[in-house]
């Protein structure tokens, strides 16, 4: 599973619910999210995989580039109110929705599993309930 991948669940399962929905891979800019999109107001929602959760639920979860460039990331989302989704793969799969005011920190201490899901909007298990998405990206306030 990749990020690409949750794209394409993501744009899959949005379909009719939002429109002029895009991926960006731009090596050049930093910082720019993976997505942007159209739903009551333009936004934007940076993508993230976490493949195996550490064995021990007080250790930091790491986030790969949301670590670098100083903060670059979380600090788009936060100017445009844009939201973080991640997708853990194992032990379980689960989604975990962060919106603009909840970001995971970019530097240390970093967030653990136990910080992430009491920090997260909202957590989907197995799969995303996208009319339940959609209403929550429907509003970036």
């Amino acid at each position: 599973m990749s990020e690409k991948s949750l794209w394409s669940y993501i744009r899959n399962g949005m379909k009719g619910k939002w429109t002029h929905a895009n991926r960006h891979e731009d090596s050049v800019s930093i910082g720019i999210a993976d997505v942007s999109y159209y739903h009551r107001g333009n936004s934007w929602i940076e993508l993230k995989e976490v493949k195996k959760l550490p064995v021990r639920r007080n250790t930091p979860v790491r986030l790969g580039q949301w670590h670098k460039n100083g903060g670059a990331q979380r600090h788009f989302l936060t100017q445009r109110k844009g939201w973080l989704l991640i997708r853990v793969n194992h032990p379980k799969r689960m989604y975990l929705l962060f919106d603009h005011n909840h970001l995971p920190p970019w530097i240390s201490p970093l967030w653990n599993w136990i910080d992430m899901t009491d920090n997260a909007q909202h957590i989907w298990t197995n799969k995303i309930d996208f009319v339940n998405l959609a209403m929550l990206l429907g509003d970036p306030e």
